[in-house]
């Protein structure tokens, strides 16, 4: 992407689920006895949501939702960004909103009724080991669609980033191909995320429609890749992404990840960490700094790098987003932004 093309279309848009994090610290045992299949996000109702956190002791509150956290991510990092999502008019739609439009995320949004549809949130359960657990409460999110675009946030969007989790929502997902069109129509991107296994096994056909004909960047974890693919090897994963045109990371945890750009498919090392807290959040944050890399037209290496120090920063602590400046943490390793 070139930087004329960023001056006039500035923005990385998020499109997905916007929800409250609600963090609590569980042993294998209790999450056997909730029921869980470890390091699932599974979907609840307002029932389930209640008998769930009635369980559990939640300690931490914090706005979340994948493409949220990617935009957050993005913003820390200098980078101008959009919102397309629904929350209601209630106190966690308030903190929700608050916190991205305080980051200077330009989010347009009309909350819709709380008594209907609350805003959602999702419970993380934590096990020793870092891994998470999510239980999604999609409440207002749901609700996106058509009518809550915004033409002047999408006429300045260069690059266009959905998760997967929207097409749960048939309004949401009507809404992103609406958008979306929108977007490439200008000269834009559309960068895509599989958000879990789970998620591509109840979309497999919708999302290899969308590989095959509207994405240009895809985000994925290994096992999305696979399970999406119908592949194991990792170099089949990259001939799939290079027969398809299309761009993006695979991320392998600790072994790092490979970076598909036009032919290439380059490897990166997992950026080293003293301690991993929590890996809420680390595909999230590696997207954002994946994609300020793709944005300021860094090579495919110098983009994964940078994804793995924003993920490697996200992992040292609580919660899905980064606590220390990015741009302090890159600039710490030779990545300077300015």
């Amino acid at each position: 992407m070139s930087e004329e093309f960023l001056s006039k279309r500035p923005l990385i848009t998020g499109m997905g689920a916007a929800l409250v994090d609600l963090f609590a610290d569980v042993d294998e045992a209790a999450l056997d006895a909730l029921g869980a299949p470890k390091g699932s996000m599974t979907l609840v109702d307002n029932a389930r949501a209640t008998e769930l956190q009635e369980n559990v002791h939640v300690h931490t509150y914090r706005p979340g939702g994948s493409a949220a956290n990617t935009v957050a991510g993005l913003a820390g990092l200098g980078m101008p960004g959009g919102f397309i999502g629904k929350i209601g008019d209630d106190e966690l739609g308030k903190i929700f909103r608050d916190n991205l439009t305080d980051l200077g995320v330009t989010f347009p949004v009309t909350p819709c009724d709380a008594a209907a549809h609350p805003t959602g949130n999702c419970l993380v359960l934590v096990t020793p080991d870092a891994e998470r657990t999510m239980h999604t409460l999609l409440g207002a999110s749901v609700t996106t669609a058509t009518q809550d675009l915004d033409a002047d946030l999408l006429d300045a969007t260069g690059i266009l980033f959905c998760e997967g989790y929207v097409w749960d929502s048939p309004s949401a997902r009507a809404a992103f191909t609406d958008a979306a069109a929108r977007v490439k129509s200008g000269g834009g991107r559309i960068g895509f995320s599989l958000s879990d296994t789970f998620c591509v096994e109840r979309h497999k056909q919708a999302f290899m429609d969308l590989f095959a004909r509207d994405i240009d960047i895809l985000l994925a974890n290994l096992a999305e890749a696979q399970t999406l693919l119908d592949v194991t090897d990792i170099a089949d994963i990259t001939a799939a992404m290079h027969a398809a045109g299309v761009d993006g990371a695979i991320t392998c945890g600790s072994d790092g990840a490979v970076i598909v750009r036009g032919d290439e498919a380059v490897r990166v090392a997992a950026h080293p960490v003293a301690t991993v807290t929590d890996l809420t959040g680390a595909g999230d944050q590696f997207a954002a700094g994946y994609l300020c890399g793709v944005a300021r037209g860094h090579d495919a290496a110098t983009c994964g790098r940078m994804g793995a120090l924003a993920a490697a920063e996200v992992i040292q602590h609580f919660g899905p987003r980064p606590e220390k400046g990015l741009r302090a943490v890159f600039a710490e390793h030779g990545l300077a932004l300015d």
